[in-house]
């Protein structure tokens, strides 16, 4: 029997053992009379691997990995200790909210809602308050999902169950404040850096098109450590599709796409777009045009409602 559904996700499968080598080697440095400055490097590292796993998890959520559903539960327990908590909520944030109402205020991962004069800042707020948005959203859905899908939920714990021994094995290991800093923080971050990618992927484009609203990075080398998720606007416009085909599928649709979409390097757009000049500006150069501010009592008021989608039927019960 065929045990993974493409062949391909063995990239994916060998990315989130890689990170948890590397947290392994972590700890495993943590013993060493190694000076401690090292672990100012390596602590990067780590958050930078959190955020492939991200990729990871979303790429297993959008497209189950394994053949088999008994293994896809396992590998979403191990999934989880590698982003640090369960991969079954990714479901409302992504899913629901993003997908379905990408850019609008269904979507509590909107770039619309920062409004910085300095495009960082913009980022920088987006990464914070996305990150904070996501996790009540998580709450909600679990509170909902309590109560139409059961057997949803029960998985969902088994994922938290999992990364509670991944995290007090390390604690155990290693301490509680250096758990936090060598492997808690990293993971953390790894969260920033997914949100902070969602900005410059929607920041400026025309979520209205069916064409023109995503960002695209194409480096081959980018992508091939992301499993191609730099090419966004064929995800959204076939989420379905497994990430080793939307490659080919961005190819074959350019020419329906505007070309100012593509970016060839993810450095020079962030060095272009938050660094010098810094400007926040739609892809064509054009300033960016924010809708009316909704009033901040409302920021709060999408988790829920969200959430209430959950019968709809969007989860794998």
């Amino acid at each position: 029997m065929r045990l993974l559904r493409h062949v391909e996700d063995r990239r994916s499968i060998g990315l989130s053992l890689m990170h948890l080598a590397f947290v392994a080697g972590q700890v495993a440095l943590f013993w060493t009379d190694a000076p401690r400055w090292v672990f100012f490097v390596t602590a990067p590292l780590v958050a930078c691997s959190a955020f492939v796993q991200q990729i990871c998890v979303h790429n297993a959520m959008h497209g189950p990995v394994f053949a088999n559903r008994a293994h896809n539960r396992i590998w979403q327990c191990v999934l989880s200790s590698c982003i640090g908590f369960p991969v079954s909520v990714y479901v409302p944030v992504h899913n629901l909210s993003h997908h379905l109402g990408l850019q609008t205020p269904r979507d509590v991962l909107r770039t619309t809602e920062v409004r910085h004069r300095w495009n960082l800042a913009n980022l920088v707020h987006h990464m914070a308050m996305g990150t904070v948005h996501l996790h009540v959203l998580h709450v909600a859905y679990l509170a909902e999902m309590r109560r139409s899908r059961p057997r949803w939920l029960r998985q969902a714990f088994a994922e938290l169950l999992t990364v509670s021994i991944y995290y007090v094995a390390i604690a155990l290991a290693i301490g509680p404040l250096a758990m936090l800093a060598l492997v808690f923080l990293p993971a953390i971050a790894g969260q920033w850096l997914i949100v902070g990618f969602g900005y410059v992927q929607h920041d400026g484009v025309d979520h209205e098109s069916e064409y023109l609203h995503s960002r695209n990075f194409t480096s081959p080398l980018f992508n091939w450590v992301i499993c191609n998720n730099g090419f966004h606007t064929i995800h959204h416009n076939k989420p379905g599709m497994h990430w080793s085909l939307v490659a080919a599928a961005h190819r074959d649709a350019i020419a329906k796409m505007d070309p100012r979409l593509d970016e060839p390097s993810l450095i020079r757009y962030l060095w272009r777009a938050f660094v010098w000049p810094g400007a926040r500006r739609r892809y064509d150069g054009e300033v960016v045009v924010l809708p009316p501010q909704r009033a901040r009592r409302e920021l709060w008021t999408p988790p829920s409602a969200i959430a209430s989608g959950a019968s709809s039927g969007a989860v794998d019960g």
